[in-house]
């Protein structure tokens, strides 16, 4: 990998919803921690995109069993794609590829509940293609429990993310302007 300058956003951002699904969740058959903050962070973003018209992506892992089950309240809209990543990254999805390459000057913002490989390689790929990435930070880089129970803070994520990605909270990428309306009649003079 070598390091290139993103290009400059001039579209709206597209927003990557990666694995929210109910598997996500848990991690060695326990909640990941603070799951409740990370989904409320995930809904907001959503939310806002959504009545902002962002370009939104859902990209659920394959599965050979069965389709994977949305998380309840980050359900993908009949008019939002859905598309299911065969590989570690959701650019190993064509419709997905394809709707990135139809906006190259969208910053990808990536949701997902953590700082897994599907989240990494996607966030990778985007920087490989010249992309602008952001990444939902209080979504997906919380405190989880390591293999011994403990809290594990999110520094090492943070570090290896950093580089290559833009880390915001949700509420940052939030645009409120654009939610503010003029109320009434203006003052006339």
């Amino acid at each position: 990998m070598h390091a290139r300058q993103p290009r400059v956003r001039t579209q709206p951002p597209h927003l990557v919803c990666l694995d929210l699904v109910e598997a996500a969740t848990r991690v060695e058959g326990r909640e990941h921690s603070g799951l409740d903050r990370r989904v409320s962070a995930c809904r907001r973003l959503l939310f806002h995109a959504r009545a902002v018209g962002w370009e939104i992506s859902h990209v659920h892992p394959r599965s050979a069993a069965r389709a994977a089950r949305p998380i309840q309240g980050l359900e993908p809209l009949p008019t939002e794609r859905l598309v299911y990543r065969t590989g570690l990254s959701a650019f190993s999805n064509r419709p997905f590829c394809e709707a990135v390459e139809a906006q190259p000057l969208a910053e990808l913002i990536l949701l997902s509940l953590s700082l897994s490989t599907a989240c990494l390689v996607t966030a990778l790929t985007a920087h490989d293609w010249s992309l602008a990435v952001t990444l939902a930070k209080d979504a997906a880089l919380g405190a989880s429990p390591d293999a011994s129970g403990r809290l594990r803070g999110a520094e090492p994520g943070r570090s290896i993310v950093a580089p290559f990605a833009r880390l915001a909270c949700a509420d940052e990428l939030i645009d409120t302007r654009r939610a503010l309306r003029l109320v009434g009649d203006p003052v006339s003079a």
